[in-house]
């Protein structure tokens, strides 16, 4: 009976051998896989970052072309400002340069 057990626990022992050789074999094929995917992955979003960055070239060589082509715009103020302007002038032509100042400081 003791050579039995004995028997009995080697085999055990070499199923437990093979299964985590097989075990091991499945991990490095897990593992080689995924650092293949993972490589793909980031050839792939370097390429992308590439075309977007060539994209984004395009777009702002258009806008600055398209903002220097156009003529800039004159300014144009607001009613109160004009009105307060002529408030200023009409008060410094009256010789009222204390008031004239006032005005002016307030637009």
């Amino acid at each position: 009976e003791n050579r039995h057990v004995h028997a009995l626990t080697q085999q055990q022992e070499l199923e437990r051998q093979g299964l985590e050789e097989a075990h091991m074999l499945e991990f490095q094929n897990f593992n080689q896989i995924w650092n293949e995917k993972i490589d793909s992955f980031e050839e792939h979003q370097l390429k992308c970052e590439a075309v977007m960055l060539e994209q984004h070239s395009v777009e702002l060589t258009k806008f600055h072309g398209s903002m220097t082509a156009e003529a800039p715009k004159k300014a144009k103020f607001s009613k109160d400002l004009l009105n307060l302007r002529k408030i200023q002038e009409t008060l410094a032509k009256q010789k009222n340069y204390v008031e004239a100042q006032k005005v002016k400081l307030k637009g």
